[in-house]
């Protein structure tokens, strides 16, 4: 039976290091690094009922049998399904199903899955009502291949360059705006079907950052052109570039600037980037689908909806 789980649920599974077996859920964290999510910080965001997350399991008696679980983004327009276990993959539809239902109740609009593109699940996912809006590729390499952090050029290099249109800068608050409309004008309409169309869907849709995320905007005459993030996972950096299409030189001065960057997960429309990454010497690790689905379900108060564990 497919029920919620609660802080005894989450208890049992802590005794006995559940949930087991492959995750088949990809989030970015398990893709860079290239190996599981860790059951402990899992279940102490369960434990202390966390309502940034939601939980479902199919339970055969006391033994757990499947478990799916989805956490917020950005904000609460947009929630991921970063875990989805199973016995068999004829589980995966009613797991997800009610895990879409259980992130609907708490406010979300959006859910997203990514899963590696021979996935087993990714029927049952369609059925479910995800769909595959994009690829995603990752890449990687070494200092040998792509060149020491030396080799770096930083934000203070691009400022003093002799063409002088553009600027770099860190990321600030009021950038938001500005990157919203880069990302209007570098990614396809149909991608953006999928993600969002407005500020907020945008906003919200984005992966909640990591501490000591570095970002950098470029801007020429006060309008952000280029966005560089490097986002830490223990001791592995993953990088995304973001450049617009009026601009096309902006991409290879981003890539410039993330020299030291050995991890990319980069969606499969920014051919440009996977070519000049290719080039650097970075290696295909594996193909990934992002799965998106609108949530249809009523939002209702968070406070009266039933409590996730």
């Amino acid at each position: 039976m497919i029920t919620a789980f609660r802080v005894g649920d989450a208890l049992r599974c802590v005794l006995v290091n559940a949930p087991g077996g492959a995750n088949l859920a990809a989030p970015t964290e398990s893709v860079v690094r290239c190996r599981p999510l860790r059951n402990s910080a899992f279940w102490r965001q369960s434990l202390a009922r966390n309502q940034n997350r939601v939980t479902v399991g199919d339970w055969k008696g006391i033994e757990l049998s499947g478990l799916a679980s989805a956490r917020v983004r950005g904000g609460v327009r947009a929630w991921e399904v970063d875990r989805l276990h199973l016995k068999d993959s004829g589980q995966a539809l009613d797991l997800l199903e009610q895990v879409v239902e259980a992130a609907g109740h708490h406010g979300a609009e959006k859910v997203f899955l990514r899963v590696p593109n021979d996935s087993e699940i990714m029927d049952e996912a369609r059925r479910v009502g995800f769909f595959p809006y994009y690829e995603e590729i990752h890449l990687t390499g070494d200092e040998s291949t792509v060149g020491s952090p030396d080799s770096a050029v930083n934000a203070d290099d691009l400022r003093t360059e002799s063409s002088g249109d553009y600027t770099a800068e860190d990321r600030s608050g009021p950038d938001s705006h500005g990157l919203f409309q880069l990302y209007c004008a570098a990614t396809p309409q149909p991608v953006r079907v999928g993600i969002g169309m407005t500020f907020d869907q945008w906003f919200d849709s984005q992966e909640q950052p990591r501490p000591r995320r570095n970002e950098t905007v470029l801007k020429r005459e006060g309008k952000i052109v280029g966005w560089r993030v490097s986002e830490p996972f223990g001791n592995i950096a993953s990088g995304h570039v973001l450049a617009h299409p009026n601009h096309p030189d902006m991409m290879s001065r981003l890539i410039e600037l993330s020299g030291d960057t050995l991890n990319w997960l980069v969606p499969n429309y920014q051919e440009n980037a996977l070519d000049l990454l290719a080039r650097k010497g970075l290696q295909e690790a594996g193909r990934y689908t992002m799965l998106i689905k609108t949530v249809t379900v009523p939002v209702i108060n968070r406070e009266l909806s039933y409590v996730e564990a």
